[in-house]
């Protein structure tokens, strides 16, 4: 290859180098994409954005990871357990076995030499059946899960709904600030109304004086709603997760549609939909499964190990390879009225439960019912208003 060639092969390289930084960096910022300085951002603009920016909804989606996380380590009690030892030990030799015989010392010619014993090797240890104490583990942390995973929906939703009372909240600001700035207007008008009656003759100065000071408070109500309006505004910025203050307009749809709707449909829905309902029964179904462990308790384990060992008592020369295989069966016998008790404190915790779970079905007939009432008052009232501003008007 000439120099030409060469020098056209690294002009292709530090082009396609280039291409792939200017493209990385686009994505880079594309992954930021926060919202244009005075752009306006609909409803669902903003939705969209506080899932992606509120910290509380990461919060609640690590804590779900660290769920996940301990459920693979439940799991983990399935499997064998590898492990490297190297052991030392020094002890007297008064016992010992030679070639599959037991050689007894008689006790005149007990000695207090000791033996040096170097060990080296891999061991493994396998369970094999424990009576359900790792599959009630595993359950009670899998329900955890589900439970973390209905905290997370109920966050999503309160994220969302924040965000949507903050929306309209700058909606409401905005017609506060043209009903104020209408007000002054008409404060001032009145205001050389009376003027001009008083340099004619026809009104007493009291009316101009009274004229000022209607001026006076419509632009202090007016500063008011200037004021409340940036109150909105910085509320939405933290309803929806924004580090930095943000100025941008919204979409205006402030509107009212009539809708019917029964209560009883609304409790129903609410039993089956709210994710507080499923958070609470995946915790008692935890809690069975933690009244199942701490049962198990009652019941022996068994468990399998292997090793394979180098040994000496001359470090590091003539080491010589064992092979160990062995079954464990542990049997608990008395352990001082501790799984009685564990038993009886994982019933009680079920008790609280299911006690919370009445108690929150209570709060949500509740928010229900205070939430059809208000609907009706307010649908009400904008018929009402509806009627005085044509009066008015």
């Amino acid at each position: 290859m000439g120099k030409l060639g060469k020098s056209r092969w690294f002009w292709v390289l530090l082009n396609s180098l280039m291409i792939f930084l200017l493209c990385s960096g686009s994505a880079s910022s594309q992954e930021v994409d926060l919202p244009q300085p005075g752009k306006p951002l609909s409803l669902q603009d903003c939705m969209s954005l506080a899932l992606r920016f509120n910290p509380a909804l990461r919060s609640n989606q690590a804590s779900l990871e660290a769920q996940r996380a301990r459920v693979e380590q439940a799991l983990a009690a399935y499997y064998p357990q590898i492990n490297f030892n190297a052991n030392y030990n020094t002890a007297t030799s008064n016992f010992a076995t030679v070639g599959g015989t037991t050689i007894g010392l008689s006790r005149d010619r007990y000695n207090w030499t000791f033996t040096d014993l170097f060990s080296m090797g891999p061991t493994l240890n396998q369970l094999i059946y424990d009576f359900g104490r790792t599959s009630h583990n595993v359950k009670i942390n899998r329900e955890s899960a589900k439970a973390n995973e209905q905290d997370l929906i109920t966050t999503k939703q309160t994220v969302i709904l924040n965000v949507q009372q903050a929306y309209f909240g700058v909606l409401q600001t905005q017609r506060l600030i043209e009903v104020a700035k209408e007000v002054v207007s008409q404060a001032k008008q009145y205001l050389e109304q009376a003027k001009g009656f008083y340099q004619a003759g026809t009104r007493p100065k009291i009316d101009v004086t009274k004229a000022e000071v209607n001026v006076a408070n419509a632009q202090l109500a007016l500063i008011q709603a200037n004021n409340n309006f940036a109150v909105a505004q910085v509320t939405l910025n933290n309803a929806i997760g924004f580090a930095q203050p943000i100025s941008f307009p919204v979409e205006d749809i402030l509107g009212f549609t009539p809708r019917e709707f029964q209560l009883e449909d609304i409790v129903k829905t609410a039993f089956d939909q709210r994710p507080e309902i499923q958070q609470i029964k995946a915790k008692q179904r935890s809690q069975e499964a933690a009244i199942r462990l701490a049962q198990s308790s009652y019941y022996p384990i068994l468990s399998g190990n292997a090793s394979n060992l180098y040994r000496t008592n001359t470090v590091p020369n003539d080491m010589v390879w064992d092979w160990s295989f062995g079954v464990t069966l542990s049997v608990p016998l008395f352990s001082g009225f501790s799984s009685p008790n564990q038993v009886s404190e994982q019933r009680a915790n079920l008790r609280n439960l299911l006690s919370q779970e009445e108690t929150l079905k209570l709060n949500i007939r509740l928010e229900a019912e205070q939430a059809y009432l208000a609907q009706k008052q307010a649908a009400e009232q904008v018929r009402v208003t509806e009627i005085a501003v044509g009066q008015a008007q």
